[in-house]
C-alpha cells in the first residue's frame, strides 16, 4: 500500500536552497498602483529558502493568501541592480508561501539563470 505522506513534485524547474534578500509587496487595486508613496509604505523586507526560474518559497512573517499577486525585488550576491519580478502565491502556510513567477525581463531571467548555474556547479 503506498505510503499516504507521499510527495510528488510537480515543479517544472528544481529547487535549489539560496537564501537571498526579497523585496515585496502585494498589488491590491489600481489606485494603490497609482500610488508610489502608498507602495512604498507597504513594501516588506524578507528572504528566499529556495528558488528555481519557476519561483521560490518566501519567508514571511506577514500571512500571503493564495492568488495573491507579489512584486518582487531580488537581490543577487556580485549583482549590482536587482532583478524585477511578479509572482503568484501559490500555496501558504504561516512561516510565508511558494511563489511562481509570472513576469520577468528576459536579462533579469538570464542573470538568474547564470547565479542558479554557479550554485548547482558549486554545490
Amino acid at each position: 500500500m503506498p505510503d499516504a505522506n507521499m510527495f510528488v513534485e510537480k515543479r517544472a524547474h528544481p529547487r535549489i536552497s539560496a537564501k537571498i534578500h526579497v523585496k515585496y509587496r502585494l498589488i491590491e487595486d489600481q489606485k494603490e498602483i497609482d500610488s508610489v508613496f502608498e507602495l512604498r509604505k507597504r513594501e516588506q523586507t524578507s528572504q528566499s529558502m529556495d528558488l528555481s526560474l519557476g519561483g521560490l518559497y518566501l519567508v514571511s512573517e506577514q500571512l500571503l493568501n493564495v492568488g495573491s499577486i507579489l512584486r518582487l525585488d531580488l537581490s543577487l550576491p556580485g549583482q549590482s541592480d536587482p532583478l524585477s519580478a511578479f509572482a503568484e502565491v501559490v500555496w501558504a502556510n504561516p512561516t510565508g508561501g511558494g511563489l511562481r513567477f509570472l513576469a520577468m525581463k528576459e536579462k533579469d531571467r538570464e542573470a538568474l539563470k547564470a547565479y542558479l548555474n554557479r550554485l548547482t556547479v558549486s554545490s
